[in-house]
């Protein structure tokens, strides 16, 4: 097995990587005293994942945002892709029936993936990014070999690694523990926009003098509106997200939080809302960021900003909300704002499942800063300190997407992945497969995809996808809200006019049916995908429930044993 080092200089050198065998598993490992502070990073080169052009079987290896790609082994260019970060710590090879997998589990916060064929020859690894620094622990990647190798045996092996290893608690056991989590868990999720400043930002550091204004898309009294519509179309439980309810709606100032805005009718009339979503029997929580800071907020300070290698300030490469957001040192965002943040949230009386955003979307990056320095696996720590202290506060834990660093602290995903099949972006990629969604479903509450959210404005095909892949439906109201975006779709639903709320709430309460047509196995593990057919999928639970989905006639089946 070899390993090739890159280092500073763009100079490579190969190495032999060591094996060892522990409780029974092939561990192929690179020891942290013998990697030097001038490697940028290392690739693992062993011999297992290699394959020719025409051979049986395929690849898997995730790819953030985009999901898990299989891809097979057929005639195809030179090309390669990689991704900074793998959303799972995990990839894999089937060659037919029989597979070979990997785990990482050394360093399994600093690694990317990369696949390609060069010469009719396919390869798949993970890439560790050492950046010149001193590791903190071994590189280490477990070896596996599969007499049932499909993606489905090997999502199955992965969940069990998950649940035994990692500390992942199935979520029935979660539920049955805290009666906060298994109410919102019953429920769909409701997200309501209620104000925002234009994003992109045109103002890329604001001032109080140059800020813009806010749009008001949804006040308190509206929202409420919302919930007793709800109630009306006989939609008896879901759970509220109040989205821009902080001082200059979504993103607006964070990490500054208050005063409530007043433009959305301020702190009473927002208590007021909390209490009759509450009333009539509905949970409600908030949207809340542990990432941005503006130079807007009023409590903005580059002391706690995360600094680069150089110590310049780490800075996003665009404008939102608030304009330019810095990013909050993991460690600083949790010791001075994040325990009196989530008090004072806690405060209000918000219960249910506590929405950070973005936490487990980005890459974990490190900080430099003498005073506060974190390494990437000091930062994921971190960032599940910050969920599992909402978990205490709340009941439970919500983010963006799907990358699993926190899989043991995290309670719903507000969607697994953004794509569901391959595009000219995607040259290495000949499906899209819910791996991740067979490793977590009765683990993580989820919505599949950002293709399945507020599905039923889409389409007959978003809607299959929620069943083929099961998970928790989600629901945005002022979804499509960036000039410069649409990665929740250009479909919406609005309430501007009495018509339109009762007409939203019409669709939502199918979305809502849909959810109840398998609450039996929204407590239970996926165990397989399979495509029987073209257009065909049938998707098993380990109770022995199956759906099976067919794009071609446009319907789904559910059958129990």
């Amino acid at each position: 097995m070899k390993a090739r080092f890159i280092y500073d200089n763009n100079t490579e050198k190969i190495f032999d990587v060591k094996t060892k065998e522990r409780n029974k598993i092939l561990v192929a490992y690179i020891p942290k005293d013998e990697v030097g502070e001038d490697v940028s990073y290392i690739d693992f080169l062993y011999d297992h994942f290699n394959a020719k052009e025409g051979d049986e079987g395929y690849f898997i290896s995730n790819f953030g945002t985009n999901g898990t790609y299989l891809t097979r082994f057929t005639d195809r260019k030179d090309t390669e892709e990689k991704f900074d970060f793998s959303f799972v710590g995990c990839y894999g090879w089937n060659k037919g029936k029989e597979g070979e997998f990997a785990i990482v589990t050394g360093m399994r916060c600093d690694f990317g993936m990369v696949v390609g064929v060069k010469d009719k020859n396919y390869y798949v690894y993970p890439r560790f990014y050492i950046d010149g620094d001193k590791m903190y622990e071994d590189i280490e990647v477990e070896l596996y070999h599969l007499e049932n190798g499909s993606y489905s045996d090997m999502a199955r092996l992965y969940r069990d690694y998950q649940i035994t290893r990692r500390g992942c608690v199935p979520l029935k056991e979660r539920c049955e523990k805290d009666h906060r989590l298994k109410k919102a868990a019953e429920g769909i999720e409701v997200r309501i926009r209620q104000g925002w400043k234009p994003v992109p930002s045109p103002v890329e550091y604001q001032t109080p003098e140059t800020e813009p204004e806010m749009h008001v898309a949804c006040t308190f009294d509206r929202a409420g509106d919302i919930v007793e519509e709800f109630k009306n179309q006989g939609i008896d439980n879901a759970e509220f997200c109040l989205v821009g309810w902080n001082y200059g709606g979504h993103d607006g100032r964070f990490p500054q939080l208050l005063p409530v805005d007043p433009r959305l009718g301020g702190e009473e009339k927002m208590i007021n809302l909390i209490k009759k979503a509450q009333n009539l029997g509905f949970s409600i929580v908030c949207h809340d960021d542990a990432t941005a800071a503006y130079t807007i907020a009023d409590c903005f300070d580059e002391e706690y900003l995360l600094k680069n290698k150089d110590m310049s300030i780490y800075k996003r490469p665009y404008c939102w909300g608030g304009g330019r957001p810095h990013k909050v040192c993991p460690k600083r965002q949790y010791e001075k704002f994040e325990i009196s943040n989530q008090k004072l949230i806690k405060d209000f009386g918000f219960e249910g499942i506590h929405y950070i955003d973005v936490l487990t979307i980005i890459d974990l990056l490190k900080c430099y800063d003498k005073n506060h320095p974190v390494n990437r696996a000091e930062t994921a720590m971190y960032y599940k300190k910050t969920m599992e202290l909402a978990r205490e506060n709340f009941g439970g834990i919500a983010s963006e997407s799907g990358f699993d660093f926190a899989s043991e602290s995290i309670d719903y995903i507000m969607y697994a992945t953004f794509k569901i099949e391959p595009d000219d972006k995607t040259p290495m990629c000949d499906e899209i497969v819910p791996f991740w969604q067979i490793a977590y479903h009765g683990i993580i509450l989820y919505n599949p995809c950002t293709f399945a959210l507020n599905y039923t404005t889409k389409g007959v095909k978003n809607r299959l996808k929620y069943f083929e892949w099961g998970g928790r439906p989600l629901v945005c109201y002022y979804a499509n809200f960036a000039s410069n975006n649409n990665w929740m779709g250009l479909e919406d639903f609005i309430c501007d006019t009495d018509d339109q709320l009762k007409d939203s709430v019409s669709k939502i309460k199918i979305m809502s049916e849909d959810y109840d047509l398998l609450k039996e196995e929204r407590y239970e593990f996926m165990d397989s995908h399979e495509k029987i057919a073209d257009g065909v999928y049938v998707t098993t639970y380990s109770n022995g429930t199956k759906v099976t989905v067919d794009y071609n006639n446009e319907t789904f089946k559910i059958e129990r044993k």
